[in-house]
């Protein structure tokens, strides 16, 4: 972990541990953030079940714990961190992060809210709407349709998000 490009490898690959090792008690990671230093990292982990049953339940307090309490026996068993890690884990809340194209597969019909990176194609790059579609390939082609609260569809490559997610309507 001596150089930054050290660094970014061993993320990248505890990363995959994590995601691997959740999958084992049937959770997934939804999104994972890295901060803190080298020498005192903080991983912060927001989880979903890997399929949600008739129940619909989200994850609760009891399931983060015992996820973290996994994942902590499993990452200091193999000694891939330094000692002082801080591991937070959390359930992705009401308004959940949409990351992955399958995230976006899965919430077909919600409102979302979505960033794009740039603002070249359209007027502005922060969108409110209903997520009426997915579509495309499996790599960074595939795009997303948005019915927006003008009345306007949106085609969004999903290249271009930069950030989105469900938008709970209180």
């Amino acid at each position: 972990m001596a150089t930054g490009d050290a660094l970014v490898l061993d993320k990248k690959q505890i990363a995959k541990r994590i995601e691997r090792e959740l999958l084992k008690i049937g959770f997934e990671p939804v999104l994972i953030e890295w901060s803190g230093s080298s020498g005192r990292p903080i991983i912060r982990l927001r989880i979903d079940w890997v399929t949600l049953g008739s129940s619909n339940m989200g994850v609760t307090i009891e399931d983060c714990a015992k996820a973290s309490r996994y994942l902590e026996e499993c990452l200091e068993q193999e000694e891939v961190l330094p000692e002082n890690y801080v591991l937070e884990v959390s359930s992705p809340g009401v308004e959940r992060p949409l990351v992955r194209p399958k995230d976006w597969e899965r919430f077909v019909g919600e409102p979302v809210v979505v960033q794009t990176h740039s603002q070249s194609e359209w007027k502005k790059s922060r969108f409110e709407g209903r997520l009426l579609k997915v579509g495309g390939g499996i790599d960074s082609s595939q795009s997303a349709e948005i019915l927006l609260k003008d009345g306007t569809m949106l085609n969004v490559q999903l290249c271009d998000v930069e950030k989105a997610n469900i938008m709970y309507e209180w």
